[in-house]
C-alpha cells in the first residue's frame, strides 16, 4: 500500500526510513476509512513540519525515468522565477516528448501585465507556438477549467514534471478538484509518482517528484527559510530614480550597484517576494556595514549569520531601456529608464539571466 500524500510505499519497520506508519496506526485508520498517509505526511498536513534530518533528493537521472511513463509531458514552470524553472538542462531531455507548458502562479505578477502578453513573452522564449503555453494560478483558481479542458482534448496520458517547489501537487489538487496529494511549503514534499485520474474524464497525471536545482538562491538556504521565502501574495515591487550612483539590497544576498548613465535620471524597478528586505544607500554605506546588517536588517537569510560562509561573485551588466536581470530563486531588476551599469554582487553558484522584459517600461509610468 502507498501513502496517499507522497506516494511512498507504506512500511512499518524503520521509523527513519520513508513511508514509515505503525501498523497499529494503519489498521485503526483503515476500520475508521481514514485516508491513510506515512508519519512524514501526516506531520506536513496536520503540523506544517518536516521530521528532523528529512532530505529527499530527485535529480535529471530520475526525471530520465520519469519520462518514460507517457510521451505528453506538462511541464510546470514558475512564472515568477521563470529563469530558475524553466530550465535548458530539463528541456534537453524533451526533444522526444509533446511538451505543455503550465505558466504557474501568475497572480504573484504585477496587475498591470495582462495574461496575453505572459503567453506571448514566455512563448518567445520557449519558441513553442501560444496554444502550449497555458497561464494559471492556482492560488487564485484562473485558468483551471481551461486547462482541464485543454488537457483533455490533447492526451490520455500525461506526465507532470518541474523544479521543486513550482506548484506541481497543488494544481493537479486544483484540476482534480480536490486535496488528495499533499502539498506544503517545503520543497521535496512529493516522493514517489504518483498516478492519478482527473475527475470526470479518461485522463491519467503522473505527478513526479520535484527536481532539486543548486543554482537559485533559494538552495542555499534551509528547508524553513525556503518556505520563508516563498511569495504568498503579489511580488512587490520597489522603485529606484537616482542621478549617479546608488546601491541597493536584496536581502543579504544581492547587492546591486547601479550607475546611471541616461540623461538626466536613470529609473529601475526590483520584484522580489513580500518577504525579502530592500534596502537604499549609498555605496560607502554599503560597503562598511554589509557584514553587520546580514541577517539582520537584510534578510534573507532570516537570522544573523555569517557572510564570510559564502563564496561571493560580481558580475557588471549593462542594461538598456525594457530589459531585466534576473536572479534565479529570488526575482529580477527591470530597466524603466536607462541605459544603466548594473554591478551585481551575489553567491557565486546563484544563476543570473539578462532577457527582455516581462514587465514593460511604460507599465508604471504614473507612479514615477
Amino acid at each position: 500500500m502507498r501513502c496517499s500524500g507522497c506516494g511512498v510505499e507504506l512500511q512499518h519497520e524503520d521509523p527513519e526510513e520513508m513511508g514509515y506508519l505503525p501498523e497499529s496506526v494503519l489498521e485503526s485508520r483503515l476500520q475508521a476509512g481514514k485516508e491513510i498517509m506515512c508519519r512524514r505526511c501526516f506531520l506536513i498536513k496536520h503540523y506544517s513540519s518536516l521530521p528532523e534530518n528529512d532530505f529527499v533528493s530527485h535529480t535529471l537521472d530520475n526525471l530520465n525515468e520519469y519520462l518514460k511513463l507517457a510521451r505528453e509531458v506538462i511541464y510546470v514552470i514558475d512564472i515568477s522565477d521563470f529563469d530558475g524553472t524553466y530550465r535548458k538542462d530539463i528541456s534537453q531531455l524533451l526533444k522526444n516528448h509533446s511538451v505543455h507548458y503550465v505558466l504557474n502562479k501568475i497572480d504573484l505578477l504585477p496587475k498591470e501585465v495582462k495574461v496575453e502578453e505572459i503567453r506571448e513573452w514566455a512563448s518567445d522564449i520557449i519558441k513553442e507556438p501560444v496554444s502550449r503555453v497555458r497561464p494559471v494560478s492556482v492560488l487564485g483558481k484562473y485558468g483551471l477549467n481551461s486547462l482541464y479542458a485543454y488537457l483533455k482534448s490533447a492526451a490520455e496520458e500525461f506526465v507532470s514534471i518541474g523544479v521543486t517547489n513550482v506548484g506541481k501537487s497543488s494544481l493537479l489538487n486544483g484540476l482534480m478538484r480536490s486535496e488528495e496529494i499533499i502539498v506544503s511549503r517545503f520543497p521535496g514534499t512529493t516522493v514517489e509518482v504518483a498516478s492519478k485520474t482527473l475527475k470526470n474524464s479518461a485522463v491519467t497525471v503522473y505527478d513526479t517528484p520535484g527536481i532539486f536545482t543548486n543554482d537559485r538562491l533559494t538552495d542555499l538556504m534551509s528547508t524553513e527559510d525556503q518556505s520563508r521565502l516563498l511569495a504568498r501574495k503579489r511580488l512587490k515591487k520597489s522603485t529606484f530614480q537616482f542621478h549617479d550612483v546608488r546601491t541597493v539590497f536584496l536581502g543579504g544576498f544581492v547587492k546591486i550597484d547601479a550607475k546611471n548613465q541616461s540623461d538626466p535620471v536613470g529609473i529601475f524597478h526590483t520584484f522580489v517576494p513580500e518577504s525579502v528586505s530592500v534596502h537604499e544607500t549609498n555605496p560607502n554605506t554599503a560597503a562598511k556595514e554589509w557584514d553587520s546588517w546580514f541577517g539582520d536588517i537584510l534578510r534573507p537569510p532570516f537570522d544573523r549569520s555569517k557572510r564570510g560562509k559564502y563564496r561571493w561573485e560580481a558580475k557588471e551588466f549593462r542594461l538598456r531601456t525594457g530589459q531585466e536581470l534576473h536572479i534565479c530563486g529570488l526575482g529580477w531588476i527591470n530597466v524603466a529608464k536607462g541605459p544603466l551599469t548594473i554591478g551585481l554582487t551575489r553567491p557565486k553558484n546563484v544563476a543570473l539571466k539578462v532577457r527582455k522584459g516581462l514587465v514593460g517600461p511604460k507599465k508604471f509610468k504614473k507612479n514615477r
